[in-house]
């Protein structure tokens, strides 16, 4: 009877503690938990977590004369369990590193407490080591992880002259990740103005316009004319502002000395029956791109 209600006890605390950390990290917009399904998906992956937790709880023995003993051996077990179960998971799901880092925040906090509660009892130290470990879990991952992977908020403009050989160009998405038309248009409007800084008196027309990522701002300007010949990689700046020149066979890139990171926009040539530019991606620090087109057709603009 012993055994089973410490089962039930330990599978009932790893659910609660890998669920709230995913719920309350989805409520308070963070950036791991990007939509309702990834939260979805951790709850719903948690069950067998809380079960596996159950049973190593059940047959973990308690040792009551020694609390440190009991506490080290819970805090080790809870862990690696956490990272384990991570490692099963992800290997077999194909999940994106971001999502490693979630699943590695809520799953080995829930299993040491699991463990801790299993091991002492429902006293009040562990109670608050529970506390802090879900706090800790929910604060501290985002920006662990946004120092790690050079997180930013990332504008990037595909832009062409206002002429008529570009004048049937047109891109897919013309917009994407911003809140309102206001935004779009300050952002088209900080775009045009660096370019006119940098000693270009001819018109351009912004073809797309997209804002990804937390963190320092970051402007990438790209300037197309022609098809893209060939596969080109453009690192992203880092917290400044770059511009992209298409010249006959390569790139220039203006000031030449500003810092980049090591993701890159990828731009690709057009298709043999594609009428267009060419095509691009444009990766966040999660490791998710955002996939577009330049075409040569005038879109519908859907409302």
């Amino acid at each position: 009877m012993k055994l089973l209600l410490r089962f039930v006890i330990a599978a009932l605390v790893s659910f609660s503690v890998s669920s709230l950390i995913a719920v309350i990290s989805y409520f308070l917009g963070l950036s791991l938990v990007r939509n309702s399904h990834n939260l979805l998906w951790v709850v719903y992956y948690s069950c067998p977590f809380a079960l596996l937790l159950g049973v190593a709880a059940a047959v973990q023995s308690r040792r009551s004369t020694d609390h440190k003993g009991s506490l080290l051996v819970a805090v080790v077990a809870g862990t690696t369990l956490g990272f384990v179960y991570t490692y099963f998971v992800a290997r077999f799901s194909l999940v994106i590193p971001a999502f490693v880092i979630l699943m590695l925040s809520c799953w080995v906090p829930s299993g040491i407490s699991a463990m801790l509660v299993a091991a002492i009892g429902k006293r009040l130290s562990v109670v608050t080591g529970i506390a802090v470990l879900c706090l800790a879990a929910i604060f501290l991952t985002e920006p662990i992880f946004n120092a790690f992977t050079h997180n930013q908020q990332l504008t990037v403009a595909f832009i062409t002259p206002s002429e008529a050989s570009t004048a049937q160009l047109a891109a897919n998405p013309e917009t994407s990740g911003f809140d309102t038309n206001a935004e779009i248009e300050t952002a088209k409007k900080e775009v045009l103005e660096h370019i006119r800084a940098l000693g270009y008196s001819e018109d351009f027309r912004v073809l797309s316009l997209s804002r990804q990522g937390k963190g320092k701002k970051s402007l990438a300007i790209v300037v197309v004319r022609t098809p893209v010949k060939k596969e080109v990689a453009l690192p992203e700046p880092d917290g400044s502002t770059v511009v992209y020149i298409q010249q006959s066979e390569n790139w220039e890139k203006k000031p030449s000395e500003v810092p980049t990171l090591r993701r890159s926009l990828e731009i690709t040539p057009p298709g043999p029956a594609s009428d267009g530019l060419g095509d691009f991606a444009i990766p966040d620090a999660s490791g998710v791109s955002l996939m577009g087109r330049i075409t040569g057709r005038v879109l519908g603009r859907p409302r």
